[in-house]
């Protein structure tokens, strides 16, 4: 497969993937989106992480209690990521559990559905 083709291939597969599993056209999030034939799995999640793509904000107590109460009831994954992110006590709160709950879960679904697909293309 050619340079061209196969840069084209792991652009369309990123970009359908993300919109499927993720919610968000993660080409959008890419400084190069047209240069991805030299980039490994790795190094396109390092700069999809390094731009954002992952981060989720999710404002208002509402929202944030809803979220938690679906995905974190017993909030302990929240809690944990916020130590492991250096929060303290007095920084947290219900939107600041969610979105690091849901920018972890961004992340762990990129490297469940989204990775296996481009790593199939890449070391092709």
């Amino acid at each position: 497969m050619d340079t061209k083709t196969k840069n084209e291939l792991i652009k369309n597969t990123l970009q359908d993937l993300t919109l499927e599993y993720l919610g968000e056209d993660a080409t959008e999030f890419l400084c190069s989106p047209d240069e991805l034939d030299d980039y490994d799995t790795h190094q396109i999640f390092d700069e999809l992480h390094d731009n954002g793509f992952f981060n989720v904000d999710i404002i208002y107590y509402a929202k944030a209690m809803d979220y938690l109460r679906e995905k974190d009831c017993s909030l302990s994954e929240s809690l944990e990521l916020a130590t492991e992110m250096g929060f303290t006590f007095e920084h947290l709160n219900s939107e600041a559990l969610a979105s690091l709950h849901a920018s972890r879960h961004r992340e762990d679904d990129f490297w469940q559905f989204v990775a296996p697909e481009l790593d199939k293309i890449i070391n092709n």
